[in-house]
């Protein structure tokens, strides 16, 4: 068997599109033309509540109303013309009564969403949809345990959680009750959220193992939706596999590796539509290209699902009078036609592999295949990736600029031994061991903490690197909101000020602003980062490249030992 053997598909990961709000005649008339392009459209019902009960109906046969009976003929065109994974979907809407005190602890509202859900399911399966989908994302402001609502005068934190984590089980048990076999999705795809958001869809996946559910579940990821760097790309397809396999429990993780999946998102006009003042204005030809090159990764590293995501209907032809006579909101920036066109001929492209991965990305997807073989742990594979997977942190400290009284001393960090007290605004804190396990580079420091106390801080974060080699590469960084880091005790790089930074994405595209040209001898070495937080996101992006640009090789990254004690591994 030849090395490309081990990680090379034995077909495309199915391509859907994000989306259609409800039936469209298109799909009737031109069901043909959509499967040139797409596997699979997702449909929204709207509010998982008045959405289910409006369209669905919540007595009677599943398919009862006339806006189900449409959409059935749509899933059955579309089906029957080769393009057979349609998703119903629901969503949590940001204004509703959920999530709050008063609903995560109502025994009547529990029921609701068992009934909701439940129809949910059983009509999605009577329609002949392929799964489900569900949107969590609105209500994120109220997925904090610090939210201004939750008052916590007759139930504590913990009681909150339990409440969102067995909504979720009930609501997913019924959908499963009605629809055994769905795949069932969750936008916008990610564990490392909020702690309520977090809960409730453990709870989702809490009943899907229970009953070993094989459709699975599948993140349909949110994070892919920028043109990173062709490593980024590669990595962030098991950015929740190295997750799930340090945070649930053995049995879980089993169905996770077995049943479960990250269906990472692609944003075709995304330099339209975003809104962003920086992303660089170039000209369609060029950002297809590039895009291009990001399906051809993901292609080869999305174990099922591909879904791609615009504000227009691209699953139709961009042809005006097409687009006129079935009421369809055409492009209106410059360069729209061509712009959709362009995404339809990749798409068509795609399906005969006619788009090679960037240079240097073999090696990683061989890293990938080791890490789904259980050859590499989450952390050996960030270590292939030339990033940390585990870190000593102290923190949330205050920060220098707004909270100076519990501000560390200045100069680089050193970790001091778990019983030692530190004085934070908040509380004495100690160091402690952290597996962060992103092979994409990131640390969400705000997920370490929480989402709690984490406007104007500091924290401190410590790693021991062993290189069985020289290396001569660059140091990548991207921060938010300032940052200073340091090899072996030397200044490397210090952006701290009282202003904040533009974010976490460098011209809303790239995680690396900064690329430091650094030398590591063979041996031991240390790496440590203060990173500030004014408001808001906080975090930063670490990677070490060989003079590729692509990760270094031979490293091995642990959380940094304190004085007198061995280095540790971050693995177990």
């Amino acid at each position: 068997m030849s090395a490309d053997a081990d990680f090379r598909p034995t077909q495309l990961p199915a391509m859907l599109a994000y989306g259609a709000h409800g039936p469209q005649p298109y799909f009737d008339e031109r069901a043909a033309a959509v499967a040139r392009l797409y596997d699979g459209i997702m449909f929204v019902a709207g509010p998982w509540d008045e959405g289910v009960s409006g369209h669905l109906d919540l007595e009677g046969p599943p398919v009862a109303t006339p806006w189900a009976r449409a959409l059935q003929r749509n899933v059955a065109a579309l089906t029957a013309a080769g393009a057979g994974s349609n998703l119903l979907g629901v969503l949590f809407a940001p204004e509703a009564a959920w999530p709050s005190a008063e609903t995560l602890r109502s025994r009547a509202y529990l029921e609701k969403m068992v009934r909701h859900f439940g129809r949910l399911g059983a009509c999605a399966a009577a329609m002949g949809f392929h799964g489900v989908a569900v949107d969590v994302e609105y209500p994120y402001p109220r997925y904090s345990l610090e939210h201004e609502s939750y008052t916590y005068t007759d139930h504590s934190a913990a009681d909150l959680l339990a409440c969102a984590r067995g909504q979720g089980r009930a609501a997913v048990e019924a959908l499963l009750d009605g629809f055994p076999a769905a795949p069932v999705f969750v936008l916008p795809g990610t564990f490392r959220s909020r702690p309520l958001e977090r809960a409730f869809m453990l709870g989702m996946l809490d009943a899907m193992v229970a009953r070993d559910a094989p459709g699975g579940m599948h993140l349909a990821y949110e994070r892919s939706y920028c043109l990173h760097d062709p490593a980024t790309q590669v990595a962030i397809p098991r950015e929740a596999d190295c997750w799930a396999q340090v945070h649930l429990p053995s049995r879980a993780s089993a169905y996770w590796r077995r049943n479960c999946t990250v269906a990472p998102g692609v944003w075709p006009l995304h330099m339209a539509e975003t809104g962003a003042r920086d992303y660089p204005l170039r000209s369609w030809d060029e950002e297809l290209e590039e895009l291009a090159g990001q399906l051809a990764i993901l292609d080869r590293v999305a174990k099922r699902y591909v879904w791609s995501f615009t504000a227009h209907p691209v699953w139709c032809e961009a042809d005006p009078e097409v687009q006129n006579r079935f009421s369809l909101k055409a492009p209106s920036f410059v360069g729209g036609e061509a712009a959709v066109r362009g995404w339809h001929e990749l798409l068509r492209a795609r399906r005969g592999g006619a788009t090679a991965v960037p240079a240097g990305v073999e090696p990683l997807l061989r890293a990938v295949a080791a890490f789904d073989a259980g050859r590499l742990d989450a952390c050996g594979l960030c270590d292939r990736f030339g990033t940390p997977g585990a870190w000593s942190i102290l923190g949330p400290l205050g920060s220098p600029f707004a909270a100076p009284a519990f501000a560390a001393p200045p100069g680089a960090p050193e970790p001091l031994p778990p019983e030692e007290v530190v004085h934070g605004p908040h509380g004495a804190i100690r160091w402690f061991a952290h597996r962060s396990v992103e092979p994409t580079g990131r640390v969400l420091l705000r997920e370490v903490f929480d989402w709690r106390r984490t406007d104007h801080a500091e924290a401190q974060l410590v790693c021991d690197l062993e290189c069985d080699r020289e290396v001569s590469g660059c140091l990548c960084l991207g921060w938010d909101d300032g940052l200073a880091v340091w090899l072996d005790g030397r200044p490397l790089f210090d952006q701290r000020s009282p202003a904040s930074h533009g974010g976490l994405l460098y011209r809303d595209r790239l995680q690396f602003e900064e690329r430091l040209p650094v030398t590591l001898s063979r041996g031991s070495h240390r790496l440590a980062v203060r990173c500030v937080n004014h408001q808001g996101e906080w975090g930063f992006n670490l990677r070490l490249t060989g003079p590729d640009g692509m990760p270094a090789t031979g490293l091995h990254f642990g959380p940094a030992a304190c004085a007198g004690e061995a280095a540790a591994t971050g693995r177990g």
